[in-house]
């Protein structure tokens, strides 16, 4: 009985880890702390994920292996010298539409008023 449990519970486990890292992305989402003097930014990730595929090619994990908000690590005033908020987003959106020759690269195609 007691490894009949356990392997439910494991099943359990296995089925809720691959249910949140296959999780459909979120739609059309508000990017609002990029920039305070900036109209925020209307960002549609679903459509996204669908044309790149592979979430690592813009996110990527924390040092205990889990996807954050980018805000966590980038809008934090650490010690450690990282990329500011603004930066990153800056250099990820604009670098792969500037890569793929289509996608905003100026800031008022982004940051509409």
């Amino acid at each position: 009985m007691r490894k009949v449990a356990g392997f439910t519970l494991f099943m359990v486990a296995v089925v809720f880890a691959f249910g949140t890292a296959f999780a459909a992305p979120p739609g059309k989402i508000v990017i609002k702390e990029i920039q305070k003097s900036k109209a925020p930014v209307a960002f549609d990730h679903k459509a996204h994920g669908e044309k790149v595929k592979e979430c690592a090619a813009c996110h990527h994990k924390d040092a205990a292996g889990s996807e954050q908000k980018c805000s966590k690590c980038h809008g934090a005033k650490t010690e450690e010298k990282k990329v500011d908020l603004k930066e990153a987003f800056h250099k990820q959106c604009k670098a792969c539409h500037q890569k793929e020759k289509k996608g905003p690269v100026k800031c008022d195609e982004c940051h509409k008023k």
